[in-house]
């Protein structure tokens, strides 16, 4: 999760609307957030979130963000990330205790906006079948790597 806290906060810089970079902060930060949430919970819960491996696909998915080279194409595969990332969290609040669930739930509060914010981008960005072609392009990247992803950690709770 830090990963994609420092993919996108390099990409900042080269953001020129004061708007969207303003939205793109805000979610760098949200997700930042989201992030200490997770690690002082499973640090509650005995774990040690500093030796946490992501399933090997979960290094794809940051390389393949730092194939993008502009705002727009990096937008669309957040939103296709952030879409998968919902649905992440569908899979640990199945099996969240109440305390976990709080948190979860906040965090999934934060990736509805976020969605909501990328969802009106595109609605205006898109303007052409060529950019909404590219958009659903690069979502669907994102949906198959985080959908391989997905399988991996259902293993991890044999769901």
């Amino acid at each position: 999760m830090l990963c994609w806290v420092d993919l996108f906060g390099s990409k900042l810089k080269y953001i020129s609307n004061i708007e969207m970079k303003l939205i793109t902060a805000k979610i760098i930060a949200d997700n930042a957030r989201h992030a200490k949430l997770f690690s002082d919970r499973a640090k509650e819960m005995g774990e040690t979130p500093e030796t946490y491996k992501p399933p090997e696909i979960g290094q794809k998915i940051y390389d393949i963000l730092e194939t993008y080279d502009n705002s727009f194409d990096d937008y669309a595969y957040a939103w296709g990330s952030l879409i998968h990332f919902s649905e992440l969290l569908d899979l640990y609040m199945s099996v969240a205790d109440p305390k976990s669930m709080k948190i979860l739930e906040e965090v999934s509060n934060d990736v509805n906006v976020h969605l909501s914010v990328l969802d009106k981008y595109f609605t205006s960005e898109a303007d052409s079948e060529d950019k909404r072609r590219r958009v659903e392009e690069i979502k669907s990247v994102a949906d198959g790597i985080y959908a391989d992803r997905e399988d991996e950690e259902r293993k991890w709770y044999d769901l």
